[in-house]
């Protein structure tokens, strides 16, 4: 488009000089038109064919004026590039008395310039400036005798014209219609005159279309070296409509501006005022999507090297799409801005950005800095309190259902952040998030690696108010997913670990939170430090206290191998486990204090298989708990009746047992957890046993050994009165769902009766076995006997 404008300069100059040349003809009293030909030759060795139609004429009112009737230029091909209807050149009569030119006007009439690309990539302008060896050294001569053109232009007008351009090979058209320049007083000395446009646009390409008005005011200084520009008190009213396939915008705007351009050496520039009022923009998407900007304004001004300015940016903004209807929000900023001479260094202090959504004000401010080159940037900057909840819906954003309908109504920031092409720093942060204080640090390289350094110390939080609630206990839906556990492994297996995420970590964080709410679960003091580097992430340690039971965890995932390898291991002394069972699994069958210790491995490419190959051990030992829902002394004494064949009324059983000095030791193998010791007691009874707890459906089945000792049997609550219940195990086996858990979990195994009753027959068969032998044999002979038939019994 330079080239465009560079051309269409050179044509304009040419119908000047049309003009210059039949007003110095004029200043000898010769009939211009005697020139004709040589200005059509002249016009000729710049590469143009020209053609004045009609004589050239004077006219004496109101001025002295030389008249062209109309003129055409067009290129060798034939290819018209330019024509007028009219032009009048007004010169001064004293000077022309003497022989001197002072031009006092031009004044152009139906101006057509055509410019044309053709398939080729070649202009139609592309022959102008032409000239033969001796047109070319004319210049240089003029150089060298030291003689300056003196212009001074008392008027110019340019109307009713019109400028195309057109690229076949783009398909780009461009029109300026209805064009019209007008300007006073003329002069390249610096002093001021008004010039004035006014034009019609058009543009298209295959893709989009662009149609509008320019209107364009102002007082121009230039000097006479043309390398300095003022501007001044320009008005510039501009009226565009833009369409393609996915929208159509239209955006009307007036402009106040001051601008000064010094081009002699280095660029400088300055903007000492800018005004931008009455301006809207609207846009129309085919998607559905409007956005409308309106009462927009913006007032300040721009100076390279030197003082700041107030800059302020004021208006209206709609936003509305396809399933959302539109919403409406003021915006306002103001800062003082400045900028270095050479367009470096960027400053905005006292920066105060304000808006409304949904009701809800939006605060910024802070400082800001940055030097382009090379990249480097400073800000502080702070985020007033404000409803993030509400925001986020009145901008049609859908954020996941929390527990606590609260959450993120108080929401703040205030940070310094520091950077460059290389690294971002984050330092001094101090958040609010409801009721949480959240400080801290953090910094990223930009470099390959993408080194993540954090550090944040949370005051406390309950992680539970931005959690989904928990959804209504619906128990037909629990029963249908029991009889359906390889539907959740095949859930489990259609999440493979984002192993390659992993492996490209390059993390070193530490948290720390004073108090913690998690999955209900009270913690304090909550240290966590992470480090994840080239696949291998560990952390070491995650410590802290819950229920005021000390606990520490150590961790490590490696995703190098394609089957990622995972150890854990931790421990914790005086760990309530009712409570934490309850809160964290609504688990109520277990209760009391103990301490607990574990040590887990596991490896796999997926969460089901990771779960399907835990193996390791955990290990717990307590003074006193409580099974509830499970009375081991009731399944003893039910036993007991039975055997004694006696009644037995369960109703009359607390649906409790307190277990004393409980060892426990579970080996977990392919996720089956196995009881390999349980030693405990229930009352008077000593227990023991083993079984095994499935990881995979979450059911357990344990067979409790219980040992009554004879000196403890008044101590029971039933009477014993066979002693062949006692000193012996009584095996009692629990078996149950983990949600399903209940009073007939834990029952004797009653075929113990069977084995007491043989036991009893059998000493019953050798009691009378040993009378006989003794009635029979006697003496030596019969103790002889007596080894023989325990032999053949296995006494």
């Amino acid at each position: 488009m330079g080239r465009v404008i560079k051309y269409f300069a050179i044509t304009i100059v040419s119908v000047v000089l049309v003009v210059i040349l039949a007003g110095v003809s004029l200043a000898f009293w010769i009939d211009p038109n005697i020139f004709k030909d040589d200005i059509e030759k002249l016009a000729a060795e710049q590469g143009l064919i020209l053609r004045l139609d009609g004589d050239l004429s004077w006219q004496i009112f109101p001025n002295i004026q030389i008249v062209i009737n109309g003129a055409s230029m067009t290129t060798p091909d034939e290819a018209e590039l330019m024509s007028f209807d009219s032009a009048q050149l007004s010169v001064a009569l004293m000077p022309l008395l003497q022989k001197d030119i002072v031009i006092q006007g031009i004044s152009l009439g139906g101006v057509k310039a055509s410019l044309l690309v053709d398939e080729n990539g070649v202009g139609n302008w592309s022959k102008i400036g032409k000239q033969t060896d001796s047109t070319a050294s004319q210049p240089e001569q003029a150089a060298e005798s030291g003689e300056a053109l003196q212009l001074a232009i008392a008027k110019l007008n340019l109307s009713d014209s019109q400028i195309t351009y057109s690229d076949k090979q783009t398909g780009q058209y461009i029109e300026l219609k209805s064009l019209s320049l007008s300007g006073e007083n003329i002069q390249l000395n610096n002093t001021a005159f008004p010039l004035n446009l006014d034009t019609e646009v058009v543009f298209k390409d295959p893709s989009q279309s662009l149609s509008g008005s320019v209107k364009f005011n102002s007082n121009i200084t230039i000097n006479e070296a043309i390398n300095q520009f003022i501007i001044g008190d320009g008005i510039l009213a501009l009226s565009i409509d833009h369409k393609n396939e996915l929208a159509t915008a239209s955006l009307k705007t007036k402009v106040q501006v001051d601008v000064e351009v010094d081009i002699a050496g280095a660029l400088v520039w300055s903007v000492p005022a800018l005004r931008i009022s009455d301006t809207s923009l609207a846009y129309a998407g085919k998607d559905g999507s409007d956005i409308e900007i309106s009462s927009l304004t913006v007032d300040g001004g721009i100076k390279p090297g030197g003082e700041a300015s107030v800059v302020t940016i004021n208006g209206e903004l709609s936003y509305g799409n396809a399933t959302q209807k539109p919403i409406a929000s003021s915006l306002s900023l103001s800062t003082n801005f400045s900028i270095d001479e050479n367009l470096s260094v960027i400053k905005a202090r006292d920066l105060d950005f304000k808006t409304s959504l949904g009701g809800e004000a939006l605060n910024l401010a802070g400082d800001f800095s940055a030097t382009l080159s090379p990249l480097d940037y400073q800000a502080k900057l702070s985020l007033a309190t404000t409803n993030i909840k509400k925001i986020a819906a009145s901008l049609g954003i859908e954020l996941p259902v929390m527990a606590e309908p609260s959450a993120l109504s108080k929401v703040g920031v205030m940070v310094s952040v520091t950077g460059n092409d290389k690294r971002i720093v984050i330092s001094e942060l101090l958040s609010t998030l409801d009721q949480s204080t959240i400080k801290g640090n953090a910094s990223v390289n930009l470099d390959k690696g993408q080194a993540v350094k954090l550090a944040l110390n949370i005051d406390k939080i309950n992680v539970d108010h931005y959690l989904p609630p928990a959804p209504p206990v619906d128990n037909n839906a629990a029963a249908q997913t029991k009889t359906e556990p390889a539907a959740t492994a095949s859930a489990d297996t259609e999440i493979p670990l984002p192993r390659e995420m992993i492996n490209a970590l390059d993390v070193d964080a530490k948290l720390q939170i004073g108090e913690l709410t998690a999955n209900k679960l009270p913690f304090k003091n909550i240290l966590l430090q992470l480090i994840a580097k080239g696949g291998v992430s560990s952390i070491s340690p995650l410590s802290g206290m819950v229920y005021d039971s000390p606990f520490k965890v150590d961790a490590q995932l490696d995703t190098r191998p394609e089957e990622a390898r995972m150890l854990m291991r931790g421990n914790s002394t005086q760990l309530p486990l009712g409570k934490v069972l309850k809160d964290a699994a609504a688990i109520e069958e277990l209760s009391g204090i103990s301490d607990v210790s574990f040590n887990l491995s596991t490896n796999g490419s997926s969460v089901a298989s990771l779960k399907k190959h835990l193996d390791g051990s955990i290990d717990l030992s307590a003074q006193k708990l409580r099974l509830n829902n499970m009375n081991i002394e009731k399944a003893f004494c039910q036993l007991v009746a039975r055997f004694q064949q006696e009644t037995f009324d369960p109703s009359t059983w607390p649906l409790y047992s307190d277990l004393s000095d409980t060892v426990t030791k579970i080996v977990i193998k392919d996720g089956i957890a196995r009881i390999e010791k349980f030693n405990s007691g229930v009352s008077k009874l000593a227990l023991s046993g083993n079984g095994k707890i499935n990881l995979n459906d979450d059911t357990f089945d344990v067979v409790i050994n219980t040992r009554l000792a004879q000196v403890d049997q008044d101590a029971m609550a039933c009477k014993i009165n066979n002693t062949s219940l006692l000193n012996r195990d009584i095996p009692i086996r629990c078996r149950a769902d983990f949600d399903k858990v209940g009073a007939t979990s834990c029952l004797p195994d009653f075929r113990i009766i069977e084995d007491i009753a043989k036991e009893k027959a059998k000493d019953k068969i050798d009691e009378k076995a040993q009378e006989y032998l003794n009635e029979k044999l006697g003496g030596e002979n019969g103790e002889a006997a007596k080894q023989l038939f325990n032999q053949f019994f296995k006494k």
